[in-house]
């Protein structure tokens, strides 16, 4: 298997994952609101799964057409999965600066940087790839 493919397979199976969280989160927002810590008895909770359900949607629909495209027209999934990755990254930035001001947040912040790290880092891989396609057609080289 070539590295473009590997590439490729590693970008949907984390649209996969992505878009299994938001399956999750779409399904059952309680469990995730609670466990991220978000949720207690003082919130009203129908406003709360409201916004889990859409955060569910909008993962779902995201990731399920940034891998359809990869697995279809791989130029432009790399450029979506290059968008999504970069969402990824910025949720890692934004946990690594509550680290950094708010103080050590418990595990599932650590946990969840290290998560948003990977899968961001997965998904900038086709774009590496499909790069050096395009300059080499560009070139002539292909």
């Amino acid at each position: 298997m070539s590295s473009y493919a590997l590439s490729l397979l590693l970008a949907v199976i984390a649209c996969v994952i992505g878009g299994t969280l938001g399956g999750m989160i779409l399904a059952r927002p309680a469990t995730l609101l609670e466990a991220a810590g978000l949720s207690d008895d003082d919130t009203p909770k129908p406003p709360l799964f409201a916004e889990g359900r859409a955060l569910g949607g909008v993962l779902i629909a995201s990731h399920g057409v940034a891998a359809l495209y990869l697995g279809y027209q791989p130029r432009i999934g790399a450029a979506m999965a290059l968008a999504l990755a970069l969402a990824w990254l910025g949720a890692a930035a934004g946990r690594a600066v509550s680290l950094a001001l708010d103080g050590d947040a418990g595990r599932y912040n650590r946990g969840a940087l290290l998560f948003n790290v990977l899968i961001g880092v997965t998904l900038t891989l086709p774009s590496f790839q499909v790069g050096k396609v395009v300059l080499r057609g560009a070139l002539g080289l292909a």
